[in-house]
């Protein structure tokens, strides 16, 4: 029976997206030299209540859903039913902190209770202050997600964004509680595809918990945006566009022009990477339409302009009669 415990599909999913947390680990992973043999069959109830099936009711599970109400199932707190499910052995073994403990209770309710509310649209010199890292949440002084890994956070770096504010383009912030940053995303309007159809699209997703960026993407499609599909500087033109309410990949050659494009210095761009200095177009595509003139590919971590790197020389051909590149005199 505790070969491991058994998780409803909404906890198994919270556990199996936040593995780099510790005690998400042990619960997930954890046999019963790890867990207390005391219950099973673990879900999700309303607010921060976990319940289970107690040890002494497991018989019910053999003519009923584990999960159902009615079987004798106990309702816990999730701070609670990590300290009672977890051996002492474990918090020792492992150097389990009340740090800890606080930090998994702190990632149970941002996952679950976080809502579109911290969500926040800012422009102008707004963009300059939420991409300074002074501003970014930090759990228990931990710093990771793609967020803290941004090129772009540090205050040297901060200049590089006015492309952003001298343009109008905005982004959207997710906040935690005590008002520092959990997430962001450049919003770009009246982008165009070589037909000549106008999109909103945003750009990469930047977080710190993993699971937030379903909530940028639940934006997106309730807002009218189409959005990358995958979060990375890579694959420009991948994008999901939402059909019927449900997402439709597809490949995309898009382009925006800035009339305020002439910047001492610029950010490093994940999408838009592709620069016509001349006509102000910025697109995700090194192969745009008849005209473009690709002078630069914004990919650079120091504000500065270079141009695309050359095309490798061509391999010297040599006769069929003698494949090597040498003849005898």
């Amino acid at each position: 029976m505790f070969g491991r415990l058994i998780f409803d599909y909404e906890l198994e999913s919270f556990l199996t997206r936040n593995v780099y947390d510790k005690i998400s680990m042990l619960l997930y992973n954890g046999n019963s030299s790890i867990i207390n043999e005391i219950g099973n069959y673990i879900k999700r109830e309303e607010g921060d209540l976990i319940s289970y099936l107690p040890k002494s009711k497991f018989s019910k599970a053999d003519s009923h859903d584990p999960f159902s109400k009615g079987i004798g199932r106990v309702s816990i707190r999730i701070g609670r039913f990590v300290s009672k499910f977890l051996r002492k052995s474990t918090f020792v073994g492992y150097n389990i902190s009340p740090q800890d403990l606080e930090s998994f209770v702190n990632l149970y309710k941002s996952y679950f209770f976080r809502s579109e509310s911290s969500l926040k649209i800012v422009e102008g010199q707004e963009i300059l202050k939420w991409y300074l890292e002074y501003n970014y949440y930090q759990d228990n002084d931990n710093r990771f997600g793609t967020l803290w890994n941004s090129c772009m956070r540090q205050s040297e770096r901060n200049k590089f964004m006015k492309l952003y504010a001298d343009n109008s383009v905005r982004m959207l912030i997710l906040l935690a509680d005590d008002g520092r940053l959990l997430g962001r995303a450049i919003l770009w309007d009246k982008v165009l595809d070589r037909d000549g159809n106008e999109y909103k699209f945003m750009d990469r997703i930047y977080t710190m918990y993993d699971h937030d960026v379903n909530l940028f993407k639940d934006w997106a499609k309730q807002n009218g945006f189409i959005h990358k599909m995958e979060q990375s500087a890579r694959s420009e033109r991948t994008v999901i566009k939402y059909v019927d309410d449900k997402p439709f990949p597809c490949n995309l050659q898009l382009y925006i022009n800035l009339i305020n494009h002439k910047q001492k210095y610029y950010p490093y761009l994940d999408t838009f990477k592709f620069y016509d200095s001349v006509h102000g177009t910025f697109s995700n595509s090194d192969e745009w339409r008849e005209g473009f003139i690709l002078e630069y590919v914004l990919v650079q971590s120091n504000g500065g302009l270079f141009p695309p790197e050359p095309e490798p020389e061509p391999e010297p051909e040599y006769d069929d009669y003698d494949d090597s590149p040498f003849q005898e005199e």
